[in-house]
């Protein structure tokens, strides 16, 4: 990242670490541009969502993972139109995800989950988003995983 050392007082990244060929590298430069004790927010999809656990006992593929750049197949929703780009080359679990962040150098100060903003279009759509809301009380079992660090 082209900033000097302890420029910011906190990074947002959402939605970024699952595209990236080295994690690390970009944990690496997120600790070096924060102050001391700044604050890192990240979220990223949760390889162990209950979503993704039931995709794959039904022989799926967990959502946010595509096999064709080209086709939605494989998914346990396969929309007709245009191939949705799922580049996501590292997925994480949450006891993961909080190992490699304290790996690197930060505290977790806060850990949540948060849900798939489903469709609500008619009452079986109503009652799963019920559900995927309910979910984000358990961040291990969550759509995505939303982490608050601390620069130590």
């Amino acid at each position: 990242m082209p900033f000097e050392n302890e420029f910011f007082d906190a990074v947002f990244a959402g939605e970024v670490i699952e595209h990236l060929f080295d994690p690390d590298h970009f944990l690496d430069e997120v600790y070096r541009v924060l102050k001391h004790k700044g604050i890192l927010v990240l979220t990223t999809p949760n390889l162990a969502s209950l979503h993704n656990r039931i995709a794959l006992l039904l022989g799926y593929q967990p959502f946010p993972m595509g096999v064709s750049l080209r086709f939605n197949i494989g998914r346990l929703i396969e929309p007709a139109e245009e191939p949705q780009s799922l580049d996501h080359i590292r997925l994480f679990t949450l006891r993961a995800l909080k190992k490699l962040i304290e790996l690197h150098g930060f505290r977790i100060v806060e850990v949540k989950g948060s849900s798939a903003l489903l469709p609500r279009k008619n009452y079986y759509f109503k009652v799963i988003a019920f559900i995927d809301n309910l979910l984000t009380i358990i961040p291990s079992l969550a759509y995505r995983i939303i982490i608050v660090a601390e620069k130590i």
